[in-house]
């Protein structure tokens, strides 16, 4: 003699629509990781020497304009193909777009930071990143049935606060969380540039060492 009524406030027509904020967002970050694995995150000595011999900062923030613009062609055709070919359900389009251009942009950022600070350990960082990131992003899994540590760590990485802002873009904005999620992506940007500004330095030194002795192996070109 019971009967349950439910109201969908922030309705999504189908599954897929709700898996995309896992699948598009790990897509970009496996192509960040593609970019600095077959791109050279490094400068020639004889484009240094042609362009006056720039400093180490104008090197580092200039040539990752190149990652950037691969970056947003890569998200403008995962997430525009998503909306016009897959008609994936967006509440607010252009937030869903601006998601993936920002997304994107951060992905890339921390892979050819990393890549250009620690050399080949950079990326074995970004793929670590990469399957904690499947599980601890809130995205497939819900946090409440994984290890406490998994919840701990969610915070802290990049992906979970692009999945809240999707699912906002998807379903709609509650409470201003889309922008919230956005805010909290961009933070990670300034330790991002203080690791490639400040602590690459010292470093600097032992990846020019350490890759010329793998080079020399014949092994890796």
């Amino acid at each position: 003699p019971v009967k349950l009524k439910r109201t969908a406030i922030f309705p999504v027509s189908n599954f897929g629509s709700q898996m995309v904020p896992l699948y598009a967002l790990l897509s970009l970050w496996v192509g960040s990781l593609l970019m600095v694995v077959t791109l050279k995150t490094t400068v020639s000595r004889r484009i240094r020497e042609e362009l006056g011999d720039p400093k180490p900062h104008q090197l580092y923030l200039g040539h990752f304009g190149i990652f950037a613009l691969i970056s947003l062609l890569q998200s403008t055709m995962v997430f525009g193909g998503l909306l016009l070919f897959i008609k994936t359900q967006a509440v607010h389009p252009l937030l869903f777009m601006l998601c993936g251009w920002l997304s994107g942009l951060v992905y890339v950022f921390f892979a050819y930071t990393m890549v250009v600070s620690f050399g080949n350990v950079g990326k074995a960082i970004g793929v670590l990143m990469l399957i904690v990131q499947v599980s601890g992003a809130n995205a497939a899994y819900p946090l409440q049935l994984l290890p406490g540590f998994i919840s701990d760590l969610s915070p802290f990485l990049p992906v979970t606060h692009s999945v809240s802002a999707l699912r906002a873009a998807i379903a709609g904005i509650y409470n201003m969380d889309y922008w919230h999620e956005l805010g909290l992506l961009l933070a990670f940007i300034p330790p991002i540039l203080l690791i490639g500004l400040v602590l690459r330095k010292p470093l600097v030194a032992f990846n020019q060492w350490y890759v010329s002795k793998v080079e020399s192996t014949k092994l890796i070109s």
